[in-house]
Formats: C-alpha cells, structure tokens, sequence
C-alpha cells in the first residue's frame, strides 16, 4: 500500500478505511468501486449470489460511512 499514489489526501484516507473493513466487504467494495466490475461479474468472481454481493456492497457502504463519520466528527 505504500507504493500506490492518490490524487488527493481524502482518496488515501478512503482508500485506508476501504482497506480495514471485514475481507467480505472489502472484497466487494474494492471489485466494485476501483476495479469497475458489475454485481453480475462479481457473483460469478467469488461464486455468491448477487442478492448477496448486493447485500455485502450495503453492508460495506454502511461500515463506511459509520467509520469516516466518526473520523470527521472527531476532526471538528
């Protein structure tokens, strides 16, 4: 992780809090979002039904927003 570059300081910081989620989520999240694979490719990817790829991607999103939630509110 030390070698990637971001364009900007809150690309890393999310990048980070991406990275720290349970590996069921993070999987999905990083498919998902940094290497543009649908739900479709993803279910077939990890053999899981896209209802719950689905369900990890809401679930990851929700971790998220709770961690970086927290991390701007402390920053105030």
């Amino acid at each position: 992780m030390e070698s990637l570059t971001f364009e900007s300081a809150e690309t890393s910081d999310l990048f980070e809090a991406v990275m720290k989620l349970p590996e069921k989520y993070r999987v999905v999240i990083h498919l998902f979002y940094y290497e543009d694979y649908s739900v479709k490719e993803i279910s077939d990817i990890l053999k899981l039904s896209e209802s719950n790829v689905k369900v990890r991607l809401s679930r990851g999103r929700m971790l998220l927003k709770n961690t970086l939630q927290e991390v701007w509110e402390d920053d105030e």
